[in-house]
């Protein structure tokens, strides 16, 4: 859970930081990382699923 509330808090900031400073090019990283995260997570909860089929 404190893991979770770092995360939030990182962005957050990463979030102010990019607005105030108006400095766009942390949104399209922050987005690509998060697609990643969620490919990986995706990923590894299918796995056991397709290894069952062979």
């Amino acid at each position: 859970m404190r893991r979770l509330r770092h995360l939030v808090n990182l962005f957050g900031e990463v979030t102010r930081y990019s607005l105030i400073n108006r400095v766009w090019w942390p949104v399209p990283l922050i987005g690509t990382l998060l697609l990643l995260g969620l490919v990986v997570v995706v990923g590894q909860a299918s796995a056991p699923f397709i290894y069952t089929l062979f």
